[in-house]
């Protein structure tokens, strides 16, 4: 699928932009003080059918991975959720994954250590996807606003630049610039508890040694 293959007009990208903002304002921090509990309300809260009209249809799927023990999703994939974009403009649909770990507050804040066990994370998430997300945080007065970052960038300690949630999704997402298309991928990160994980990085291995 080449790179802004969809150019939806401005009806779609405001009823993308609005879905996500409208998701974030659900969302209230005081609900959900732990990470854990306010990254799953909010990705519950951004799945659904954004559009199906005229021009198409983009549609939102997303997984919390398991995240207690040694052996959990989230320790093994180094995501704590994905989400699944659905974009059809009638005559070709696209499936694309996008792994995601989200952390609150910002990455400035974090120490030493956090800042080396999220890259750890990255690493883990790079062997199945090209572009890892991270998605910080930031709160102020008693609220939240969840901004997007490269996690290559993360990865290799570069300048990053933070891009709000709804902004990300409408200008990276739907025009099919982020996201794995790997049919295989797709499908796996649908489970929570990723069980064909361990196959599929069998296979993988075998196949580029």
């Amino acid at each position: 699928m080449p790179k802004h293959a969809f150019k939806f007009p401005r009806e779609v990208i405001e009823s993308i932009r609005q879905h996500v903002r409208q998701a974030i304002s659900a969302v209230e921090p005081t609900r959900y003080n732990q990470e854990a509990n306010y990254t799953a309300a909010l990705v519950n809260r951004l799945e659904g059918s954004v559009y199906d009209g005229e021009h198409g249809s983009v549609r939102f799927l997303s997984t919390v991975f398991d995240d207690r023990g040694p052996r959990s999703a989230e320790s093994r994939l180094g995501a704590d959720h994905a989400i699944i974009a659905e974009i059809s403009d009638r005559a070709r649909t696209v499936h694309k994954a996008i792994l995601v770990q989200a952390k609150l507050g910002t990455l400035d804040e974090m120490t030493h250590s956090e800042f080396q066990s999220l890259k750890q994370q990255l690493t883990k998430m790079k062997r199945y996807v090209d572009a890892p997300k991270v998605m910080q945080v930031p709160e102020f007065e008693g609220g939240r606003y969840p901004q997007m970052i490269s996690g290559n960038r993360v990865l290799h300690e570069e300048p990053y630049a933070p891009m709000d949630l709804p902004d990300y999704f409408v200008a990276r997402v739907t025009t099919t610039l982020d996201g794995c298309t790997n049919p295989e991928i797709v499908s796996i990160v649908q489970d929570s508890s990723l069980v064909k994980l361990h196959v599929f990085a069998k296979l993988r291995r075998h196949i580029t040694a």
